[in-house]
């Protein structure tokens, strides 16, 4: 009885139309609810995952070989395609029948007809417009943000005499025999109780050279070498612990430490046409020229309006000299040298780095409000 059961049965599923598996739904003999496509001429599995499951990226992860597909590639008219959404495979029409009679039986009947899969694969969107990085340049419109890039600028500082009288304090050393510090280190620092807490950062610096007007002769401040950053660990009566967190050379007793200020890794451009001009008073210690990606330091401060941002004109000034034929004085013009751009400013100094330079720089050249 059984195998007439079975003979019954196979006839049944080779008499289903094959129009009627083109779109159907089936439950597999685990369970699983899916949908039967029927391949017709110009469909590829691209095609078929994104018309069923909203991806065309999908189907590689989720194919299932089997013996009825060498290359997945190659899927034929009448080809049944078994479809849910973790797996795809082909099916025999056997399996097909089988899997929508399941359906039919728990009365999951057929699934709206799928919408056609197109025969030629859907064209990608056009991607959106990119940003024009350069069209600051073809713009004369203010109102456009510019930023210079400063990556490495926080290694480089000068600490007017105000501040370094004001907020210094110097470090004393250690305990331990060796004579320098470094990262992950603690030192010992002048700082007692009263004058900081427990987690305050502070920059650590050393004094390379004190810097005088070179026409007055005022005393501005100080080049300075940053050389790391650290945080109070503990604070005692008269003296504390400071715990190195970041160290670009080795520390040692003499060596000064300074509230951390944050500083930006690009500054944001700052129109401004109020009339302004100076001279370069320093450069760089051990330089005794300076020129294009180099820090200068300038003569005017926050005091005559400077801020972070702004950009200068560097020249040097014409003057008169004789002329060769007819023996008067003539003024010649000045001659334009670059330009530099403030990136931090003190109360009667500003430090500049210069972006632009077509001779070297000396002590002396001049700056100005570009025109």
């Amino acid at each position: 009885m059984s195998s007439l059961r079975s003979t019954i049965a196979s006839l049944t599923m080779l008499l289903i139309p094959a129009g009627a598996l083109a779109q159907g739904v089936g439950i597999s003999p685990d369970g699983q609810k899916g949908r039967i496509h029927e391949v017709v001429r110009g469909d590829t599995l691209w095609d078929i995952t994104a018309t069923y499951l909203g991806t065309a990226w999908a189907w590689p992860s989720i194919w299932k070989e089997n013996e009825g597909i060498e290359n997945p590639h190659r899927i034929y008219p009448g080809d049944l395609i078994w479809i849910t959404e973790g797996e795809m495979r082909k099916l025999t029409p056997e399996e097909a029948a089988r899997f929508m009679r399941a359906a039919a039986d728990q009365g999951a009947g057929s699934a709206p007809a799928a919408p056609a899969v197109p025969a030629v694969p859907p064209q990608p969107a056009e991607p959106a417009p990119r940003p024009d990085p350069f069209a600051a340049l073809d713009s004369s419109d203010s109102t456009i943000e510019r930023y210079v890039e400063l990556k490495g600028a926080h290694r480089y500082a000068f600490v007017d005499t105000e501040e370094y009288a004001r907020g210094t304090a110097a470090v004393i050393g250690t305990h331990r025999p060796s004579y320098w510090s470094s990262q992950r280190q603690r030192t010992i620092v002048s700082l007692g109780e009263g004058q900081g807490h427990v987690g305050d950062v502070f920059t650590l610096f050393r004094v390379r050279r004190r810097l005088l007007h070179p026409d007055t002769g005022e005393m501005l401040g100080y080049f300075v070498e940053v050389l790391g950053i650290g945080e109070l660990a503990e604070v005692h009566s008269e003296a504390s612990y400071l715990e190195i967190s970041s160290a670009y050379a080795e520390i040692q007793p003499g060596d000064r430490i300074m509230r951390y200020q944050e500083q930006p890794e690009r500054v944001r451009e700052v129109f401004s046409d109020e009339p302004l001009e100076g001279q370069i008073v320093a450069y760089q210690t051990y330089r005794l020229r300076s020129g294009q990606g180099d820090l200068v330091l300038l003569d005017q401060g926050m005091r005559e309006g400077v801020e972070p941002g702004r950009r200068f004109e560097l020249f040097r000034a014409g003057r008169e000299v004789r002329d060769p034929m007819t023996l008067t004085k003539v003024l010649v013009p000045d001659a334009i040298i670059g330009e530099a751009f403030v990136i931090r400013a003190a109360d009667r100094t500003s430090l500049a780095l210069v972006t632009k330079s077509t001779t070297e720089l000396v002590v002396g050249d001049r700056f100005r409000t570009r025109r």
